[in-house]
């Protein structure tokens, strides 16, 4: 049960955005530009860019429930506004969106990339 709630809490964590694409490359760009790649990316069911711009842990968690996650970034409508926080090679976004929720994701640069990543 444990489990499942994490689950629960990660997919509501960083599912919950839509429709924003970004022109800079996947990955890249500012850590709010990589938020809004992802949940364009999850909004149109792209398991292809939600790896690019995932740490790969992240990535292989994210891909196990892309269908639903379509769903929530949809039923979230879009995004209205971003406030980031960087320190170093860490960063957080914390998105608004259309229905008045906000959510926070935790990015670290690899490779000199900004990346959605998951702290356990």
């Amino acid at each position: 049960m444990k489990k499942y709630s994490f689950l629960v809490g990660l997919i509501g964590f960083t599912l919950i955005i839509g429709f924003v694409v970004i022109g800079c490359g996947k990955g890249g760009g500012s850590p709010s530009d990589v938020a809004k790649q992802l949940y364009a990316a999850l909004e149109k069911g792209d398991a292809k860019t939600v790896g690019e711009v995932m740490t790969p842990e992240a990535a292989q968690m994210m891909t196990m429930f892309m269908e639903k996650a379509k769903g929530m970034v949809a039923a979230k409508g879009g995004i209205t506004g971003t406030e980031e926080t960087i320190d170093g090679d860490t960063a957080i976004v914390k998105t608004t969106f259309t229905d008045g929720s906000t959510e926070e994701l935790e990015f670290v640069k690899v490779d000199g990339k900004w990346k959605v990543t998951i702290n356990k």
